[in-house]
């Protein structure tokens, strides 16, 4: 079985209804920094894959579309041992470029929020 990037992170997918992409991530203490809060990395992470997840659902298999920018705001600390919840959406795609924004709440607060722009190659 191929395991990609996400997989190494705990990182799961949860089927959802529309068109939102929604990732969880149960951080563990590996993944904090020395101040013993989730490690900025590991968020980077996640709303990376949302994100990407959401605009692959948008343009459908076979279209590739990496970020070329990927803008984040770290608005409080999260912790290790609390599930955190991704939900990323695609805001605007059009034929070369497509826009994507995503929000990462743990215990109901929001913890980090990010805009992206992909290249549909």
């Amino acid at each position: 079985m191929k395991r990609h990037f996400a997989d190494f992170l705990g990182f799961r997918y949860v089927p959802s209804e529309g068109p939102d992409s929604i990732v969880e991530a149960l951080p563990a203490a590996e993944h904090c920094n020395e101040r013993g809060s989730v490690h900025g990395g590991f968020l980077a992470a996640l709303l990376d894959t949302s994100t990407g997840l959401a605009v692959h659902s948008a343009l459908g298999d076979g279209v590739a579309a990496p970020h070329f920018d990927l803008t984040i705001q770290y608005l409080r600390p999260a912790v290790a041992g609390t599930l955190l919840t991704c939900t990323a959406r695609t805001t605007k795609a059009g034929r070369r470029v497509v826009a994507s924004e995503a929000e990462v709440f743990q215990d109901g607060k929001l913890v980090a929020r990010a805009i992206g722009s992909h290249a549909v190659v």
